[in-house]
């Protein structure tokens, strides 16, 4: 992880829910930065995603305060009053106005976050603030609920003659599934884009990266992602989205989305593979993403994975569940380079013994044809495990 000019990062334990951890981050801009974001749109918001989707309406963030242990949802008046007093007090920490504060929560819903845990902890945490390679390590450690390792991820991009930097985390293990996943993504650039068009670039991009995931089609409260640029490569204000010296920008962003995106998949609770399901020829993108989603987010397909067992039958369940319009005459299944459906029927010199080989690894291809329309959606997703149920009936002790 790189330096990124303008950002100082701590973390500190609160005893939210995790006695020998950190659970509490705070980013500081020293000016503040330009911010877009897009959230949940689960029915039940949680009280940090309504405060967000309110606070960055002026573009602007001077803080950052993410808790793991308690996701503050479904918590009512009791809820909203304790986020204030933890915005609040970040502000006064930070000499901002309340409104230039974000906070973000992830945890058990139902249960009010008890606030003075952080409140009393704000002075020693500010005073800690700092930015190093391990201080960004530290953040992604920091926000992990059921994860099992710390998501992180770093590049950098041009625009125009500049090389501007950009740093990713993200936590997310379970209840993963658009729109978005029960997931908490952070993006930093020094980057001089306004906040109109960063919100334009991430919405876009989220599409194909964060909102492409599932581990177990289960969708959260509290979904996240957050992009921040502190302006501080000097770079020529970009204020237009088809500006061409975005190009580099966008790409390298899309990939450091993607690999964070695929590290939450294969962070998935009790997961031991990543599975990328990529569907061709239906009448629409959307049609190509729905039947692709419908293969990823069956049981039945992601166990039979699990036991590297080639039962295409349920490949072929999970198309026809979507009913979505597709041409068996055409449909051709691959998983990995090997043909197993061909012009709807299964493919002359399939062989099972070489798939179940293929299968025991632990990143898997599937391609789908469904038609000859030039249409295509590649969705991620994992393997369901013992371990899933291991870990979710003794989530909450």
């Amino acid at each position: 992880m790189q330096e990124i000019k303008g950002i100082k990062l701590a973390t500190i334990n609160c005893g939210i829910k995790y006695k020998n951890r950190d659970d509490v981050l705070l980013v500081k801009f020293d000016d503040k930065a330009n911010v877009a974001g897009v959230f949940a749109r689960s029915s039940f918001l949680a009280a940090p995603v309504t405060w967000c989707k309110e606070a960055i309406k002026n573009g602007q963030a001077k803080g950052l305060i993410v808790n793991s242990g308690n996701a503050n949802s479904f918590t009512g008046e009791e809820g909203n009053a304790s986020l204030l007093r933890v915005v609040e007090a970040a502000a006064q920490q930070l000499n901002c106005d309340k409104t230039d504060i974000l906070m973000s929560s992830t945890g058990v819903i139902g249960e009010v976050l008890k606030d003075q845990k952080i409140t009393d902890k704000l002075p020693t945490l500010t005073q800690k603030l700092t930015q190093n390679k391990e201080s960004w390590i530290n953040a992604a450690k920091a926000i992990m609920t059921t994860d099992l390792k710390a998501k992180y991820v770093s590049s950098t991009a041009k625009i125009g003659n500049k090389e501007v930097k950009i740093n990713g985390i993200a936590k997310g293990s379970g209840m993963i599934a658009p729109n978005m996943a029960t997931m908490l993504a952070y993006i930093f650039t020094d980057a001089n884009i306004n906040s109109e068009v960063l919100q334009q670039i991430l919405s876009d991009i989220t599409k194909r990266t964060f909102n492409a995931i599932t581990v177990d089609s289960d969708q959260s409260t509290n979904d996240t992602v957050l992009i921040f640029a502190t302006k501080t490569a000097n770079n020529e204000e970009i204020s237009d989205y088809n500006s061409k010296e975005l190009n580099d920008f966008k790409e390298k962003l899309e990939t450091l989305m993607l690999d964070l995106a695929k590290q939450i998949v294969i962070d998935g609770e009790g997961a031991t593979k990543l599975i990328k399901i990529t569907v061709n020829g239906a009448n629409s993108e959307e049609a190509c993403k729905n039947i692709a989603f419908n293969i990823a987010n069956s049981p039945l397909v992601k166990t039979a994975i699990a036991g590297a067992d080639p039962n295409w039958g349920r490949i072929v369940m999970a198309i026809g569940k979507s009913e979505e319009k597709v041409s068996q005459d055409q449909l051709a299944i691959k998983i990995g380079s090997f043909d197993i459906v061909k012009n709807g029927k299964i493919a002359p010199n399939y062989v099972e013994e070489p798939v179940h080989q293929y299968l025991k690894t632990d990143k898997i291809n599937i391609d789908i044809i469904v038609g000859n329309n030039k249409t295509k959606f590649s969705v991620y997703t994992c393997d369901l495990t013992e371990d899933y149920i291991k870990i979710n009936k003794d989530y909450r002790s």
